[in-house]
């Protein structure tokens, strides 16, 4: 079921799904709520599955400007307010996993536990394939704004955007046979406007060098970080070294999967929240390649 939160004036869209302990999934920038299909089918029998819409994407407004990641970190503190539960957990995407992070080193005290996927940081978007847009953007901020809100992907091409996403495991299946939630993650592309959003965010990087900066601390709630071992958009390379710094309880980089392993490897994904969230993870066992632990 569709539900809508404002705040500050702006319309943000959400679905609420089954019953339980609650998880709030928040996609990647340029996706939308609908790359969570395959968890919400796996997961929502067990637990309440919330998906939310970034402002800019999806279903939820998209305006002019508000789109640094304070923005958006004030923005998700307050809708999980107005979501009323005591304590809830958290799985994230790129963009999504930055803003849950950040609020998490303010407010602690308001999550269950975190499953962290691709994060973004300065560092992890330089040394990507998307590093070379950033001098650009931080350089000329209103041009390349400007030009954000006036581009667009033709919608012939939009799930070609989303496979080019994918890690090499999927890319010829993803292409003969879209991949649940890539036609509506892929919608997106297809609006003008929508880039604007990557552009606030790009056009000041050391705000996202917060993320590369962060040292939780004892009260930090559990957290598992999870990559995708072929992503070209962010670097795993840097993920690993980002590791070292944020030191999770739980990592994981799956083989062959790129920035949506959400929809690349939709049961495996889908059993790492399971089991880290239930807090019956076995850190003897390797599901999906490499598993490692560290203890804050």
């Amino acid at each position: 079921m569709l539900s809508r939160f404002v705040y500050d004036g702006q319309t943000m869209a959400y679905t609420r799904t089954g019953a339980g302990k609650p998880i709030l999934f928040l996609h990647n920038g340029g996706a939308a709520k609908e790359i969570w299909t395959e968890q919400v089918r796996a997961l929502s029998g067990q637990y309440e599955v919330i998906c939310l819409d970034h402002l800019g994407f999806g279903e939820s407004d998209m305006p002019e400007t508000g789109y640094t990641i304070g923005d958006y970190v004030a923005r998700l503190s307050a809708f999980i307010d107005h979501l009323g539960y005591e304590r809830i957990s958290v799985v994230a995407n790129c963009m999504g996993s930055t803003m849950t992070l950040l609020l998490a080193e303010q407010r602690p005290e308001i999550f269950d536990s975190l499953v962290i996927i691709n994060p973004l940081s300065e560092n992890t978007a330089r040394r990507g394939i998307i590093g070379w847009i950033m001098p650009v953007v931080a350089r000329f901020p209103k041009l390349s704004k400007a030009i954000a809100r006036r581009v667009w992907v033709p919608r012939m091409l939009t799930n070609l955007v989303v496979v080019a996403q994918f890690g090499p495991r999927n890319w010829l299946r993803a292409l003969r046979s879209p991949l649940p939630g890539t036609h509506v993650a892929g919608q997106g592309w297809s609006v003008r406007g929508r880039l604007a959003s990557l552009a606030e965010l790009f056009a000041n990087p050391s705000m996202l060098g917060a993320v590369d900066r962060l040292r939780p601390g004892l009260d930090f709630p559990p957290f598992a970080v999870v990559w995708g071992a072929s992503n070209l958009g962010l670097s795993p390379s840097a993920g690993r070294a980002l590791n070292s710094t944020l030191r999770p309880d739980h990592a994981e980089f799956l083989p062959r999967c790129g920035h949506l392993p959400m929809m690349e490897a939709p049961d495996e994904v889908s059993a790492i929240i399971r089991e880290f969230i239930d807090g019956t993870w076995d850190l003897e066992k390797t599901v999906t390649g490499e598993t490692s632990a560290t203890a804050r």
